[in-house]
């Protein structure tokens, strides 16, 4: 288990307020040329990152901001560059009703990340949004391209990726941030929880983000579109000054960052009895009531469908 994970956050400019248009009916991607230009900015911030001596071993792309033409490519890069990639696709229709429309994500999982080798293969999948804010539903209540009104597609499946190498994370878009029965899910079986996400309250991401290192005593990571800026990673250490690890706020602008959070010693953490050991070797506030820690499923991929 490493000490440092390496995360990288690209983040891409895309305004909601007129990307899929200003009022009905509205598109379901956004513009062509729009989409051309963060596809540049995704590209840029691919091409900055390997370049780097500390190439992270993650890479976080927000909320809706990959055009899902281009969503091949970016399993490419990932098994090139030997990088898991964690990003928000533009909204795309059930097959099997158009009328209802997914936020979805995609995780690209290389084979062999420990090494720098080309991996032999890759793992993908897409993990669905499940509450959507009340201005996607307005959206689609106003009409998607032939002015009809479209419906919310919301997606049920919740992940744990278990690595031993990287530590367990799990994943989340946006406004899932809000949701309980994730949070019950997670705490105690991961090491990170990271968060693609396009959004303008940037106070009240900042303060969950605060709150959800504590409650699942573990790294939490938001990557935020450059459009407001509003990226950050927060980590439960005791020290008040090291525990925020990276917060970006600054509007209009495209940004990257690479950052290091930390793992090995997080794990000691949440083994670690608070009850019945003195904490003085221990860098992180006491983990919180209740908390217990499951042992790995032993598999890739444990996911678990909520019942609701």
């Amino acid at each position: 288990m490493k000490d440092f994970v390496t995360v990288g956050l690209i983040q891409p400019v895309i305004d909601p307020d007129t990307s899929w248009g200003t009022g009905a009916p509205y598109s379901l991607n956004i513009s062509p040329i729009s989409a051309e230009r963060v596809w540049q900015e995704i590209q840029i911030g691919f091409t900055e990152m390997i370049k780097l001596d500390n190439r992270p071993e993650v890479i976080l792309i927000p909320e809706l901001h990959l055009p899902p033409s281009q969503l091949a490519i970016i399993k490419e890069y990932s098994k090139r560059y030997k990088i898991i990639v964690i990003c928000g696709i533009d909204f795309q229709r059930n097959p099997k009703d158009a009328k209802r429309v997914r936020n979805r994500g995609a995780i690209c999982l290389p084979n062999g990340i420990a090494t720098r080798e080309r991996a032999i293969r890759i793992t993908s999948l897409q993990f669905g949004k499940t509450f959507f804010t009340y201005m996607e539903r307005s959206m689609f209540k106003q009409g998607i391209e032939k002015a009809e009104e479209h419906f919310p597609d919301p997606e049920q499946y919740m992940y744990v990726f278990e690595s031993s190498e990287l530590g367990n994370f799990g994943v989340m878009i946006c406004s899932d941030i809000f949701d309980i029965e994730r949070i019950m899910l997670y705490q105690g079986r991961i090491h990170h929880l990271f968060i693609i996400s396009l959004n303008k309250d940037l106070n009240t991401y900042f303060a969950m983000a605060e709150s959800l290192t504590r409650l699942l005593y573990c790294n939490v990571v938001i990557c935020n579109t450059g459009q407001y800026g509003g990226s950050m990673a927060v980590s439960p250490y005791s020290d008040v000054n090291s525990r925020t690890i990276y917060k970006y706020i600054g509007q209009r602008m495209f940004n990257t960052h690479v950052i290091n959070i930390p793992l090995s010693s997080l794990e000691d953490a949440q083994l670690f009895d608070f009850a019945k050991e003195n904490k003085k070797d221990i860098l992180f506030k006491a983990s919180p009531p209740g908390y217990q820690k499951y042992p790995p499923s032993n598999q890739l991929i444990n996911a678990t469908k909520k019942t609701s």
